[in-house]
């Protein structure tokens, strides 16, 4: 074989080696610098906690949060999707200078703040419980806020500084500050924000839209927006809307600041034919409840069963043939306000209470036609409530 052709065959082997050498060294360099999926849970994955998980992640990685409660406080600073899987985050959340960050359904008991970064997206996420604002944006652009719940926050549930921000088919309800307050320099666009629910358009039953209700909406600033937010960007009273129909379900009410409000008390309807043996609505705990536009009837219990530390308004409100008592005030720490509402035709009282000291008010309302009107009062209460009725 000649010398030629050695060299020939030589630079052959040598110029292949060389090749796959390369592929190699790219093969390994694209494995190095790919996003990843990462899986954090509270035990028996490679990550217990968010944070480490994000310090450990490429750019582009996904991160999905399983069920469980998380104690911390997240900084992100790169791209990268937070999935929550039921899962819960109980600190605060800071996304700065860094684009391409979406979060989604995760629930956060504590701020978000989003600032000099863009294209960041939130999504079908809760975010309360904030001893400040509920999101904070400032400096950012190409942020998107859709599906998400703000609510019961210490500050302004959305407040935006400088920014560029699309805001659509949020829940911002009951925080102490606006529901969306921005500066001058910002640009806000959007659709359908509201500070309430819809029956059935957002829940087909009155008791999933209560479920739903979470903490601090139905208070304070409702529907609030500032003087550079357009006003039509959030609408909805900070209420449940019932929509004229017969419901035929029992309502319980736990722990929560809440405001039910029917279309017209003619033609929303609680029925309670055929339920068994059941109260109409009812109230327990330490609550807030404001009824209005309803009628409450046919349930073989009480219309309405309230017991525990509430404060209970009934406003264009009608409880008419129920099996026991229209209303069942069943507790000294329950204090009632009945305005413009009729109680009538229930079976054995139309009105109980403790004393008369639980009707705080009682005006333009009918307390008539009930096997007994007035319960547990002595014959002078009820006759005090009588006449505050009238």
């Amino acid at each position: 074989m000649s010398q030629k052709t050695l060299n020939r065959r030589y630079w052959v082997i040598f110029g292949s080696v060389g090749v796959v050498a390369i592929v190699a060294v790219i093969a390994v360099w694209v494995l190095m610098v790919s996003p990843q999926t990462l899986t954090i849970c509270p035990s028996g994955c490679a990550f217990s906690q968010i944070q480490p998980a994000i310090d450990a992640a490429r750019s582009g990685s996904t991160l999905q949060i399983q069920s469980g409660t998380y104690q911390e406080n997240l900084s992100i600073t790169k791209p990268i999707q937070l999935i929550g899987q039921s899962a819960t985050l109980q600190g605060q959340i800071t996304i700065s200078k860094t684009e391409n960050v979406s979060i989604t359904t995760l629930t956060i008991r504590g701020p978000v703040r989003i600032e000099e970064s863009k294209k960041i997206t939130l999504e079908y996420n809760t975010i309360s419980e904030s001893p400040t604002e509920g999101i904070t944006i400032i400096k950012s652009e190409g942020v998107v806020l859709h599906q998400n719940t703000v609510a019961g926050n210490g500050g302004d549930g959305v407040r935006i500084e400088g920014s560029r921000v699309e805001i659509h088919h949020n829940i911002i309800g009951g925080n102490k500050g606006y529901g969306i307050s921005a500066d001058s320099a910002s640009q806000l666009s959007g659709e359908d924000n509201r500070s309430g629910y819809r029956v059935p358009q957002d829940f087909q039953t009155i008791q999933g839209a209560i479920d739903a209700w979470d903490t601090g909406m139905g208070i304070n600033g409702l529907g609030d927006v500032s003087e550079n937010v357009p006003k039509e960007l959030l609408t909805g009273g900070g209420v449940i809307f019932v929509a004229p129909g017969v419901y035929k379900e029992p309502l319980t009410i736990r722990e929560k600041t809440i405001r039910i409000r029917g279309a017209e008390r003619e033609s929303v309807i609680i029925d309670g034919t055929g339920l068994g043996d059941v109260d109409g609505i009812t109230i327990r705990g330490t609550a807030k409840v404001f009824l209005e536009n309803l009628t409450v009837r046919n349930f073989r219990d009480d219309g309405i069963d309230a017991e525990g530390k509430i404060e209970l308004t009934l406003r264009n409100v009608i409880l008419e043939g129920n099996g026991s008592t229209g209303a069942e005030i069943a507790h000294t720490n329950v204090a009632v306000w009945i305005t413009k509402s009729v109680i009538r035709n229930n079976r054995t009282y139309g009105l109980w209470a403790l004393s008369a000291q639980n009707i705080v008010e009682c005006r333009d309302t009918i307390v008539a036609d009930n096997t007994r009107d007035f319960g547990g009062l002595s014959d002078s209460a009820a006759a005090e409530i009588a006449q505050k009725c009238q």
